[in-house]
């Protein structure tokens, strides 16, 4: 099909496009930063197809997440080619039971949806540490000086390296640095977490070992062993890095439960509000003296009773 020219009109000719019309765009020939609603209106209403210019001889990529952040439903990229863009198509792909497809962000399907502005709104706090990795794969006979690459890919581009571990590719452990990495995402329906496993040679350049890439909507915090792909998004036997993980929803901390009785009680001593609820361990301590003084008294009371019995027998016999 031949490139869309109605986009450069006035935006009123959108209404005429019907959802069975698809038209092709080289991935140079899309409309410019001034027709982003135009193009986010063409696209609540037919399919838009983009696919690489014929200069790419060495079948190289271009980066799919603008064209996706506007709505394009088919972004055509170089299979044969393994690097990050194809690595961040079969990510998002994953989602949906890997059926083929995804839905369409609903925030894209509202014509109030401006990606400038929700771009400037933080939705997502995470937190990442790189604890270990195990079997990773050998750059040829030597033996791998591995570090990992945490990348935060989408509207903003974080990016945090480990230290190199020497001469270790089969368990190498990262004591440092201590505390997580702090991530912010912006979108979190078009944002990926990259891990990327290199290994410095003898002139400290990076030579790629292994990588994964996850859509940020399907990651869950704690504890996470996390399986390493090759450049293709194929699976390394046994590979895989153990990180710590938190996914926080940004102004949401204040709103969470408290995870111990020690924060309740806190929490209480400061705004001096009776307890409503209290730990099992709080209410042994609270009922259980009285429990026992009340026993201590009824087994006094009883012994005297039995006592004054006793005497009294004695005294009318």
């Amino acid at each position: 099909m031949a490139p869309c020219k109605l986009l450069m009109q006035p935006s009123l000719c959108v209404d005429s496009y019907s959802y069975k019309e698809i038209r092709s765009f080289v991935e140079n020939k899309i409309p410019g930063k001034s027709r982003t609603k135009d193009f986010l209106r063409y696209n609540r209403k037919a399919l838009s197809r983009i696919y690489p210019k014929g200069q790419r001889v060495e079948s190289s990529n271009y980066d799919p997440y603008p064209l996706w952040a506007v709505g394009c439903h088919m972004v055509a990229l170089n299979y044969q080619t393994a690097d990050k863009y194809t690595q961040l198509n079969s990510a998002l792909f994953n989602l949906n039971g890997r059926t083929g497809y995804v839905l369409q962000p609903e925030m894209m399907r509202s014509d109030s949806y401006d990606p400038h502005q929700q771009k400037k709104k933080v939705q997502y706090n995470i937190k990442i540490k790189v604890i270990a990795a195990r079997h990773l794969p050998k750059p040829g006979r030597s033996i791998a000086s591995p570090f990992v690459e945490v990348e935060l890919c989408g509207h903003s581009e974080e990016k945090f390296k480990t230290i190199v571990y020497r001469d270790n590719g089969l368990n190498p452990v990262w004591k440092a640095p201590a505390e997580p990495v702090e991530f912010t995402v912006y979108e979190p329906e078009l944002t990926f977490l990259r891990f990327v496993v290199n290994e410095e040679d003898m002139f400290s350049d990076p030579n790629f070992l292994a990588q994964a890439t996850f859509p940020v909507k399907g990651i869950r915090s704690g504890y996470r062993s996390v399986p390493l792909k090759n450049g293709y998004s194929e699976n390394l036997e046994l590979a895989s890095l153990l990180i710590f993980i938190s996914v926080q929803q940004a102004g949401r901390a204040e709103e969470e439960l408290y995870s111990s009785s020690s924060q309740l009680r806190k929490k209480q001593a400061e705004h001096s509000e009776p307890f409503l609820y209290d730990t099992h361990s709080n209410l042994q301590r609270s009922t259980l003296p009285h429990q026992q003084n009340q026993l201590v008294r009824e087994s006094s009371e009883r012994y005297r009773s039995k006592e004054k019995k006793i005497n009294n027998s004695k005294f009318y016999s």
